[in-house]
């Protein structure tokens, strides 16, 4: 390698590694200041140092070097150090902040000049003076070697250039010697510069990281500083600041508005005096003293929450703190916030209140029901005096709730709850378990006929007109009652014995209570056979269709028939529609089976040589589906049938909801051709809006009128009224339910167009229904009826 090429590459590492010396940003320019600042203001003491060798050395050589020699050594030294103490005089008081590369090199030229001088010692009187003189002048060049090295350390190139040129002077002064520890000598010498080298640039790299350290810790510190008084200036908490002995050291404006004090007030306060001097109550007596010992620890906290009376009222305050040391380690105080937490405890409180109750009502919800209920049960007394529980809902709040609004709704709902609670003793628990569901919990009973008289209030209280928003809304309830332990000892099972004593209060009227017994278990067991056992009842060909004729009341003959299903379980045997089309439609399975139906009927309807018109009875959960028309289409295309041949049955229940997609599948079932038929019209919520809304091809007069017609005047008139509101929107009557002739003469005098009961013809399978038209033109308007009673095996025959 060249000497150029090694020159370079020694620049490129000088650079590299002591960047700091020749770069020209300020960060570097203000390391630099530092560095020459650590090495003048020794100046005085390097120059005493000196000046001491030298006048040793004139001394010693004396006899050795001319006079005129020596003298110009020493007024050259001289003259030297008297530059660099002008120098250091004239800036000593000044403070350097920045110092440029090229200050940097005037030093290194200085430390080089001063080097020189005392490298004459070695190179012009050294080899000529005598043992004596030479052991003193070797030992003080070694030391005046360290000594510079040690004192130029921060300025690495000046501490380089002095070690070179005085240890280039001694190996030379070596060289003019003669003996065999010459050779040893010159390689310790060459050992001693390059370790004072090594040491010079090591301690540089060292004292460079230790100023950049310094300086990035006092710009923390400046930051830290600065976000502090932001802190206590914008922010909501409050710094606050205690010495070993615990009082405040620090008190800021916040800190003393917060304390309601004059900050100098507060300066020889002690933090937790402040604090008891506006203590409020037991509870903020025992947080403080938390806090006195979370002081004596020594330990650092967090969230200590304690009440303080403020100027503007109870405030909760939350205390955070750490222990502070000094430079020593020893302990020196706290530093903390004080966070106002009112806001968040009240935040707090209300969660909990609201996880544990309702917020219309204020009585207890389901989760505080079920907690204090099984509190009740697992305590050791608890079963031993009794405990009834009581579910109850609100007669028909359903209708309420639509036709008056939500907000009506939630006015009854907030009445129900206040009677409740007026029926109750101060032990017992009322509770609203979601939409019109409460629950009781009667606690030490004593008897039975304790329940039954609480129930009866109940009953009585509930039953009694609510005036909302200046209207009265008649309102009723119905109760289930189970007894603990006899009616189940666990939560779980007496609360379902309690709602089968509910469903079984509603299924007797409404409006009164019922008392679990075992039977209604045993009925709820069967519902859960009968809804696992409709879980496949059509993949088991369990179930088929009955069809009942509909007859034209002036023509006497069939114009069509309503399907009716029909299901035999080869184990519950034969079950009626009314017990298992409710499960259907509760568990979702009624979608499946209503299709069912469709297909299946449009499928006879079509094998039949007359052309009949085939009804089939609609659940609203089917309309309520997107693609009910497009089942419905599909049934008519399948089965080849005319879309005018069916007919699709749906009850005013399904009005009630004033559901648009219903409407939207009713409209489509329209526009194909099928025709819509309003079943039961003249029960339940009958009214005209929805007549008007949807115009129906046909429109059903319950069973229940057909059957007063001959005993009740105003079943008669209502009948007539029926038929007359038909015949003027445009509308086929039919009534249902025709079992007398009585019955037929005056529904044909009022004009209905269509009977159907079992005057005409009990439901029969298809093949019976076949026979049946096949022998009509026979049957006068007199005949028994077809008897109900035909083979199911039959009727598997002809399916």
């Amino acid at each position: 390698m060249s000497v150029p090429s090694l020159i370079d590459k020694l620049k490129g590492w000088w650079h590299g590694e002591f960047r700091v010396y020749t770069a020209l940003d300020r960060d570097s320019a203000e390391l630099r200041a530092r560095h020459l600042h650590t090495v003048t203001r020794l100046t005085p003491l390097m120059v005493g140092a000196n000046l001491g060798n030298a006048l040793l050395v004139m001394l010693a050589l004396e006899g050795t070097a001319s006079v005129g020699a020596r003298a110009l050594w020493f007024v050259s030294l001289l003259l030297v150090c008297g530059l660099g103490l002008r120098a250091w005089q004239r800036r000593r008081h000044a403070v350097v902040q920045r110092v440029s590369p090229r200050g940097i090199r005037h030093a290194v030229i200085g430390a080089g000049v001063l080097a020189s001088l005392w490298s004459v010692t070695a190179v012009a009187w050294f080899p000529h003076a005598g043992h004596d003189q030479q052991l003193l002048l070797a030992s003080m060049m070694l030391g005046m070697m360290c000594g510079g090295a040690f004192a130029l350390a921060p300025l690495p190139g000046a501490a380089l250039v002095y070690i070179g040129v005085l240890g280039t002077a001694s190996q030379w002064a070596l060289m003019q010697l003669a003996g065999s520890v010459i050779v040893a000598l010159q390689a310790l010498l060459f050992m001693y510069m390059a370790v004072l080298g090594a040491s010079a640039m090591a301690t540089a790299r060292m004292f460079t990281a230790r100023l950049r350290s310094e300086r990035e810790a006092a710009r923390q510190g400046q930051l830290v500083g600065l976000l502090l008084r932001d802190f206590e200036e914008h922010a909501a908490d409050v710094l606050w600041e205690i010495g070993p002995t615990g009082v405040l050291t620090h008190v800021s404006p916040r800190l003393a508005a917060a304390l309601g004090s004059p900050a100098s007030a507060l300066q020889s306060t002690g933090l937790v005096d402040a604090l008891q001097s506006r203590n409020t109550g037991t509870e903020g007596e025992g947080q403080l003293g938390a806090l006195r010992t979370a002081l004596t620890l020594g330990h650092a906290f967090r969230d200590l929450v304690l009440p303080v009376q403020t100027a503007s009222g109870l405030r909760w305050w939350s205390l955070s703190a750490k222990p502070l040391v000094d430079e020593g380690g020893r302990h020196a105080g706290w530093r903390g916030v004080i966070s106002d937490v009112t806001q968040a405890r009240e935040t707090h409180r209300r969660l909990a209140y609201l996880a544990h109750f309702d917020s219309l009502t204020g009585l207890a919800n389901r989760l505080e029901l079920r907690e204090r209920l099984a509190r009740m049960l697992e305590a050791d007394d608890g079963i031993d005096q009794h405990t009834a529980l009581m579910c109850l809902d609100v007669d028909h709040f359903k209708a309420i709730n639509d036709t008056l609004g939500h907000a009506a709704g939630d006015a009854v709902l907030a009445e129900v709850g206040r009677r409740l609670q007026s029926c109750l003793r101060q032990s017992d628990l009322a509770a609203r378990l979601g939409g019109d569901e409460f629950a009781l919990v009667i606690t030490n009973v004593r008897s039975d006929e304790e329940i039954h008289a609480l129930a009866r209030r109940v009953v009585q209280v509930m039953c009694q007109p609510c005036d909302v928003a200046g209207r009265q809304v008649a309102l009723g309830t119905s109760i289930g009652i189970a007894l603990a332990p006899e009616h189940g000892s666990t939560l779980d099972e007496l609360m379902g014995n309690a709602d089968l004593a509910l469903y079984a209060a509603k299924d007797a009227g409404r409006g009164r209570y019922e008392l679990f017994v075992p039977r209604l278990g045993d009925r709820h067991r069967r519902r859960v056979a009968i809804e696992q056992a409709l879980r496949g009842a059509i993949a088991r060909n369990e179930m088929n269709l009955h069809w009942q004729p509909r007859v034209d009341v002036l023509a006497w003959r069939v114009v069509g028939a309503e399907v009716l299903l029909r299901w035999q379980h080869p184990e519950l045997g034969r079950i009626p529609p009314g017990e298992f089309i409710g499960i259907a439609e509760e568990s979702g399975l009624i979608v499946e089976i209503g299709t069912w139906v469709l297909m299946r009927a449009c499928a006879h309807a079509a094998q039949m040589a007359a052309p009949l018109v085939v009804s089939v009875n609609v659940s609203p959960a089917q309309l309520l589906r997107e693609d009910f028309a497009a089942t419905v289409r599909q049934a008519l295309e399948q089965a080849r049938l005319a879309p005018e041949r069916l007919e699709v049955e749906v009850t005013e229940s399904l009005f009630m909801d004033a559901s648009p997609l219903a409407l939207r599948n009713l409209h489509a079932l329209r526009e194909l051709g099928v025709r819509i038929a309003l079943d039961d019209f003249g029960t339940g919520y009958s009214s005209l809006a929805y007549l008007r809304r949807f115009p129906f091809d046909t429109l059903k007069i319950d069973r229940a009128f057909v059957r007063e017609l001959m005993t009740r005047h105003d079943a008669r008139a209502i009948v007539k009224t029926i038929i007359e509101l038909a015949q003027t929107l445009g509308m086929s009557t039919i009534a249902e339910g025709v079992e007398e002739p009585a019955q037929l003469d005056l529904l044909r005098e009022a004009g209905c167009g269509s009977i159907q009961g079992f005057m005409v013809a009990r439901p029969m399978p298809r093949g019976d229904f076949v026979r049946l038209l096949a022998n009509w033109c026979d049957r006068p308007q007199n005949s028994v009826p077809v008897d109900l009673d035909i083979s199911l095996e039959s009727d598997r025959r002809v399916a």
